[in-house]
């Protein structure tokens, strides 16, 4: 089946998983002609593309409402979308957006009236990318391959990317405690890094840490969790992330994931699974079982797909 992404730049990871479940991909087609020449099974569109490009998205939602064609986006945004906010509204009480899948359901129980699809779909693993590589699990369970405590991983250029400051002011205060308490850590830029220099720093720390997304707000964090917090397990690290609400239904809170609250207990945790190798390891390997069970971008294709299809089956 031939799905349309309608998206600024391409979308690798979607694209990929679409694909490996058999539908064929075609990138950018706003002629509702050429939409049904191609025969589309539905076009996705990118949550930001339909807030910068209203009238645009309007003129062709329209047209694919005759068509029966599904009207679908995937919003990785929430709840940082700003004064937005009552456009989104709008849209999923009009059901201009037939299928609104989201990384976070945050803000959206006060909105009242939705005749939309809300479908919760977060961040995942993208597992081409982020794997074992030629690492196993038994070999994650020496303790000598380890020579970093904590590390990080992501974009920590606050002068660049504002929405990224606090993350950058945690990190250096983070990094003064643990110079004080001879604690190794690798704080680095991930944009820098090919995958497979990033895993390699993820399967030699003790301790990989995650703080802050591009979705969070100055007042409001998100409840989504960044793709790191699938990545990591991914590779087979163990996690310590930031409290987020939709962690504790995505994965088994002390089982499957770690969190902090604040740096004096994110520094607490740091030194109590630093010296505990085993239940690290034990927590690092259900989350990585967890993951390529429920939580690859292969699944959230099929969980998305199925939706459409539901879709496909109502108008029939």
């Amino acid at each position: 089946m031939n799905i349309i992404l309608n998206y600024r730049h391409k979308n690798e990871r979607l694209e990929e998983s679409l694909q490996a479940i058999g539908c064929s991909i075609v990138y950018n087609v706003w002629d509702i002609d050429q939409i049904n020449e191609i025969g589309a099974y539905a076009v996705i569109f990118e949550f930001k593309q339909i807030l910068k490009e209203e009238l645009r998205f309007l003129r062709l939602s329209y047209k694919l409402k005759r068509a029966t064609i599904p009207i679908v986006t995937w919003c990785l945004d929430l709840p940082n979308i700003g004064a937005r906010q009552w456009k989104l509204s709008l849209l999923l009480k009009t059901r201009l957006i037939d299928i609104f899948a989201t990384h976070s359901l945050q803000g959206l129980q006060t909105v009242h009236g939705i005749k939309s699809t809300l479908l919760y779909l977060p961040n995942a693993a993208w597992t081409s990318r982020y794997n074992l590589g030629n690492v196993s699990m038994e070999d994650l369970r020496d303790t000598g391959r380890y020579n970093v405590d904590v590390s990080f991983l992501g974009n920590i250029d606050s002068k660049k990317h504002p929405e990224h400051r606090h993350r950058a002011e945690f990190l250096n205060a983070l990094s003064a405690s643990l110079q004080k308490k001879n604690i190794i850590h690798r704080f680095e830029d991930s944009r820098y890094l090919d995958f497979k220099s990033q895993i390699e720093l993820i399967q030699k720390s003790r301790i990989n840490i995650n703080f802050g997304c591009a979705a969070d707000r100055p007042e409001n964090s998100s409840w989504g969790l960044p793709e790191r917090c699938y990545g990591i397990p991914a590779c087979g690290g163990f996690l310590l992330s930031d409290e987020r609400v939709h962690a504790r239904d995505d994965f088994a809170e002390g089982d499957e994931i770690v969190m902090f609250g604040d740096l004096h207990d994110c520094l607490q945790k740091i030194i109590y699974y630093r010296e505990r190798h085993d239940e690290r390891r034990r927590i690092a390997e259900n989350a990585f079982n967890r993951i390529n069970k429920e939580h690859t971008y292969v699944h959230r294709a099929k969980k998305l797909l199925e939706a459409i299809n539901e879709f496909h089956g109502a108008k029939s």
